[in-house]
């Protein structure tokens, strides 16, 4: 039996308003059958919890975990089962604390395991966005307006490149498309600057198009942010 397993890429990003009833997280998953998106408000989200499953394999039983936000109209999961109990904690602690805390500062957390593995991160006090793209190298794109810089770094086992402008210049973030040998349809995102150059993400493509395009919206949706 050959079985082939579809990861994705989950975005939670939670924010306190002034006013309670505007206070929210906005929910993404973006994998190989689309793009969901959910808008769940503050006020009904009850709190987070951990699910634990029993696996198996090659005769060893193991557990796993998941991590669930639980709100007024049922659960919704937040990445895919791990048996990096840990991990799940940290996650779990950080909305947490969320909840908790109505002076937290902006959350932003993203599990991408559409390549080789996933990363975990926060946003603290500033107003960063990063984006986390696994491969050769590691990409961390990074977009603060407190600071007014848009930084990106490229690090792998040898090495580590920063490359950082300010934020007026960026005019855009483009998918550019191409074909492959037998006609697919390739695309990798590129930044638009306001002099009309184009700085790509990555210089290869990638077949995964609407996942170029789920983050080609986040990005614009958290430039468009006032």
């Amino acid at each position: 039996m050959l079985r082939y397993r579809f990861a994705a890429r989950y975005e939670l990003v939670c924010r306190h308003e002034v006013r309670v009833m505007d206070s929210r997280c906005r929910w993404v998953r973006s994998g190989a059958t689309g793009v969901q998106i959910t808008q769940i408000p503050l006020n009904r989200l009850q709190g987070v919890g951990i699910i634990e499953q029993w696996r198996s394999s090659r005769g060893r039983r193991y557990r796993v975990y998941q991590v669930h936000l639980q709100t007024t109209g049922g659960s919704i999961a937040f990445g895919e089962f791990t048996s990096d109990r840990q991990n799940r904690e940290a996650v779990a602690e950080r909305i947490r604390r969320l909840l908790q805390q109505p002076q937290h500062p902006p959350l932003t957390l993203v599990e991408d395991n559409r390549w080789w593995g996933f990363l975990i991160l926060a946003v603290g006090w500033g107003l960063g966005l990063p984006l986390i793209f696994i491969g050769a190298k590691v990409l961390v794109l990074v977009f603060d307006k407190t600071a007014g810089v848009v930084s990106l770094q490229y690090s792998s086992l040898l090495r580590t490149d920063k490359k950082t402008f300010p934020w007026y210049v960026l005019k855009d973030v483009a998918v550019q498309l191409s074909r492959g040998n037998k006609g697919r349809l390739l695309a990798r995102l590129a930044l638009e600057l306001q002099d009309g150059r184009m700085i790509p993400l990555r210089f290869y493509y990638s077949s995964d198009v609407r996942g170029m395009q789920a983050l080609q919206a986040t990005i614009r949706a958290f430039r468009d942010q006032k």
